[in-house]
């Protein structure tokens, strides 16, 4: 089972506080930077899990965005969907984390995706419906995420939320999403308090964090715990979870045997340091889920 992931590809910056943060002065504290956007993080994931997998994503003519194909070709992720801007800059995220690693603020520079327009999609078509699966994030415009759903036909899609922000594009979508992926403030925001569920979003898994995940599919709901870890950076845990999950699901298990997967994946990632962790692999999935 193939898998096409369409939306961010970018660079993340990580700044983790040495202290208690205080508002208005320097704070003291430590700067990484590593390749993140959603769809890249789960495209990285799913490759280092042995899913074969595509990329449609934009980048700038710059340096960051010859950095991200490059790295993306070396995981042997198909990258021939990946446009280039010509005036906009390749995006990037910067998160300020506590030394527990929750984060405090995230400032996304983005504007580069708003270039992903439908017609820019359109000629891609026939290279994404090779695939078996395709993952999206709402980093696309609204419209680019109704047209792939209409686009997509028999082929199921899965959405993530990515923010309480982004994820309001999608209240216009919900009865038409197969699969949907947000916590529990992004649900919150998307369905304006109402239970996605009631809103017609036909399966889907609501992250808590350390509370877990609660997943549906149709009146069929499961609640599952976060598995036991002791995390350094927490900004990977939802799309690790993701991938996790959509690899689950390329091998036949049904959701909620697929999300406990996608749990495995988002302690693994959290314990890394990393948005993603270099030592993912099916075996080491497997052997994490069965210790809980």
């Amino acid at each position: 089972m193939s898998i096409a992931c369409i939306g961010g590809a970018h660079l993340d910056r990580h700044g983790v506080l040495a202290g208690p943060l205080v508002l208005g002065t320097s704070n003291p504290g430590r700067v990484s930077s590593d390749f993140g956007g959603v769809a890249r993080n789960v495209a990285e994931n799913l490759a280092r899990l042995g899913v074969p997998v595509s990329i449609l994503s934009r980048v700038g003519g710059d340096e960051t965005g010859r950095g991200v194909l490059a790295h993306l070709g070396q995981l042997g992720i198909d990258t021939s969907l990946v446009t280039i801007s010509p005036t906009s800059p390749t995006a990037s995220y910067t998160a300020i984390l506590e030394a527990s690693g929750e984060l405090v603020l995230g400032l996304a520079d983005m504007q580069v995706y708003d270039e992903i327009a439908p017609e820019l999609v359109e000629p891609a078509l026939p290279r994404l419906r090779t695939h078996d699966l395709w993952f999206a994030d709402t980093n696309l415009p609204a419209d680019t995420l109704a047209f792939l759903l209409d686009a997509a036909g028999e082929i199921p899609v899965a959405i993530d939320a990515v923010s309480v922000v982004k994820s309001r594009k999608l209240r216009p979508l919900l009865s038409r999403i197969p699969l949907l992926f947000a916590n529990a403030a992004q649900a919150a925001s998307v369905a304006e308090n109402t239970p996605v569920q009631q809103l017609g979003a036909r399966a889907g898994v609501l992250t808590a964090g350390a509370a877990g995940i609660t997943v549906w599919t149709g009146a069929d709901t499961h609640s599952f715990p976060a598995l036991p870890a002791v995390p350094r950076d927490v900004t990977g845990a939802g799309d690790a979870l993701i991938a996790g999950t959509l690899f689950g699901l390329s091998r036949g298990l049904p959701l909620p045997e697929a999300a406990q997967l996608g749990l495995a994946a988002a302690a693994i990632t959290v314990e890394s340091g990393c948005t993603t962790a270099a030592h993912l692999s099916a075996e080491l999935l497997y052997q994490r889920h069965a210790r809980s």
